[in-house]
């Protein structure tokens, strides 16, 4: 499935490259600001991005007609079924607060976050590989029902839990792997200086955003094919290649 998904990225590569740039100016617009207020903004694009990629699919066609197909009245349903999936795996990972305390100040603040954020990322691929096909029947409309979501993703679960945990971690390592990098050469001030720094800085946040464009093109794939082996009737046919 991964050669799908760069064969989807490369045929709209034009919207790829507009989403990338939005995020790269909403993290520098955050910096500027000093305030964290993208996410929301962030959520929608990849929600969307998700959208037409299972709608070019399921459908067989182009993400443009893909929004024409959609319309409101189903690209609505679907941001709200992905935003109630995210909720339950926050919700469901609640408990862990316990175990792990955010308290600001603490000097395990930074590892308790981190616990938190891994774990609430794994309840989260827990839930899509149950559930996922949940927002995405609602784009051939045929078998959305929230039983119908569990039958589908039960029938293939552990292969699809294992491909969407791999598209969650490994773009998050390779961000870190990048952050790491990047902090390492601004340390040194006869390799990176002044506006040099700047550009490292927006080249890394580029390539982050590139490769979580990657992961959400890669899952809402894997979800796609899912769906459509559970609904054959939903769309062309389709299998779980490796």
């Amino acid at each position: 499935m991964l050669s799908e998904t760069f064969s989807v990225i490369r045929k709209n590569w034009t919207m790829y490259a507009v989403v990338v740039g939005c995020l790269v100016g909403l993290g520098v617009l955050d910096d500027f600001s000093g305030r964290r207020s993208s996410g929301g903004a962030t959520f929608f694009v990849w929600s969307y991005v998700a959208m037409c990629v299972q709608g070019a699919i399921i459908h067989s066609t182009t993400f443009n007609d893909v929004g024409k197909r959609m319309g409101f009245g189903k690209t609505l349903p679907y941001f709200l079924k992905t935003i109630a999936l995210i909720l339950s795996a926050v919700i469901v990972c609640l408990p862990v607060f316990v175990l792990f305390p955010l308290t600001p100040g603490d000097d395990l603040l930074p590892i308790s976050l981190l616990a938190f954020i891994c774990i609430v990322f794994v309840a989260y691929a827990l839930l899509m590989a149950l559930l996922g096909t949940w927002p995405a029947s609602g784009i051939a409309g045929i078998g959305t029902s929230f039983a119908s979501a569990f039958r589908r993703g039960v029938s293939q679960f552990l292969p699809t839990f294992g491909r969407l945990i791999a598209a969650i971690f490994l773009p998050l390592l390779l961000t870190l792997l990048l952050v790491i990098g990047a902090s390492e050469l601004e340390k040194s001030p006869s390799l990176i200086s002044g506006n040099s720094a700047y550009a490292l800085t927006l080249l890394v946040s580029a390539v982050a955003a590139f490769a979580q464009a990657v992961s959400v093109s890669y899952s809402a794939i894997v979800l796609a094919h899912v769906y459509l082996a559970g609904q054959p009737n939903a769309g062309r046919s389709a299998t779980m290649p490796a």
